[in-house]
């Protein structure tokens, strides 16, 4: 007989806004916005929620806002980055496990995998991969102690489904499987920034989403962040049209606003960093205050730039999808798109990291060859023109990060 969930469900009569809010603060040290005291309600009555809120808005909340009412719920939390878990995990206010390889070596499998299913933790962070693998099945997912606690399953950077679940990340897309694994009570909290029609339909199709899922949706509007698209002058070779970065008057590192510059493959990113440490070099400025970021550097290494861009002794960053994403980064001023991103919802997800704290006036700027302008990319709508012209793209861009 299939193992059945143990968590209580809770009634529309039975749940309290204010108590719920309380119990937030007392718990996680948080006070909610309504619209997350709204998605954790959902979940506590068993419904599937689809949270489309844009990025800094605090979805990450509601990730674990449905377990302050119980001391023994569990949540299932699927991740797309070791980065984002680590970071997710490092900061969490309940006790949270990020299963990675790192973990994974530093406590062995067979005690890790136990301690998550005696409920040692609260919630449960794993990849894609890992979470549809049948060793995580096995040791973790099948037990009856695992299941009876879990109260809802979350699905983070949601659009990842659709985006990286072809041939990249092919364990993205069977997701699905998840669904069959849990008795029918536990919901799925699929959450993103990006979830357009085409992309939520294929979500919804490949989990199987309940007809009455609960919608929350908020802008992904940034008043504060300007946007603005440039055309390449010189070659994409020389790197010259990045000389902007930084400013002619630059006498010292503060003086170079904090900027990330999204590439789409690592090697872009090595080569646009080693040509910013030149011209760094040229203004006096100590080549320490850029640097590179992909999936390939290494956790010590990651951890160490995103602690330096945090304290501000990095001011230009290369890097690839591998940065960024739920990282909580509030300090960026300045966001540069080198190239068309593979996708539409990448170009947000990317643009929406500067000025995420919402009080500091930021700029998102894409830069592209001339040939993409005949296509109809300009600053008015520069969302339609993306859309269209990185179909064609996506065979060169096959590189994004994992």
């Amino acid at each position: 007989m299939p193992v059945q969930s143990k968590v209580k469900q809770y009634t529309a009569e039975e749940l309290d806004l204010a108590l719920l809010s309380d119990k937030c603060f007392e718990k996680l040290g948080k006070q909610p916005f309504r619209w997350q005291l709204e998605c954790a309600l959902a979940i506590l009555r068993g419904k599937d929620v689809v949270l489309d809120v844009g990025t800094g808005s605090g979805k990450t909340l509601c990730f674990s806002l449905p377990l302050v009412l119980s001391d023994k719920d569990i949540a299932l939390s699927v991740s797309p980055l070791t980065a984002l878990m680590v970071d997710q995990s490092d900061s969490a206010a309940l006790k949270t496990i990020a299963v990675c390889q790192e973990t994974i070596s530093c406590a062995g499998p067979d005690k890790l995998y136990s301690d998550i299913v005696e409920g040692k933790f609260r919630q449960v962070l794993v990849s894609p991969e890992i979470a549809i693998s049948g060793e995580f099945q096995k040791a973790v997912l099948a037990k009856d102690p695992f299941v009876r606690n879990l109260r809802v399953v979350n699905i983070d950077e949601a659009h990842c489904m659709n985006v990286w679940g072809g041939s990249f990340r092919p364990d993205y897309a069977a997701l699905g499987l998840l669904r069959g694994r849990f008795p029918g009570s536990v919901p799925f909290l699929v959450a993103s920034a990006t979830l357009p029609k085409h992309v939520l339909d294929d979500i919804r199709g490949k989990l199987k989403l309940a007809r009455d899922v609960e919608m929350i949706q908020l802008t992904n509007a940034h008043p504060n962040v300007a946007l603005s698209v440039r055309v390449l002058e010189h070659s994409e070779d020389s790197k010259g049209d990045l000389r902007f970065l930084i400013p002619p008057e630059a006498k010292q590192p503060m003086d170079v606003p904090i900027t990330l510059v999204y590439c789409n493959q690592r090697s872009t990113a090595e080569d646009s960093a080693d040509h910013a440490k030149d011209w760094a070099e040229e203004h006096g400025l100590p080549t320490s205050c850029i640097a590179f970021y992909h999936a390939l550097i290494g956790q010590e290494r990651k951890h160490e730039i995103e602690d330096e861009l945090r304290a501000g002794s990095i001011r230009i960053l290369f890097c690839t999808e591998a940065l960024g994403m739920g990282c909580d980064l509030r300090n960026i001023v300045r966001v540069v798109l080198w190239g068309l991103p593979p996708t539409f919802c990448a170009f947000v997800q990317r643009a929406g990291r500067a000025g995420r704290d919402f009080a500091t006036l930021g700029e998102a700027i894409l830069i592209v060859p001339k040939g993409v302008m005949k296509d109809g990319v300009s600053t008015e709508n520069v969302s339609q023109s993306v859309a269209e012209t990185t179909i064609g793209a996506e065979a060169v861009n096959r590189e994004v990060e994992e």
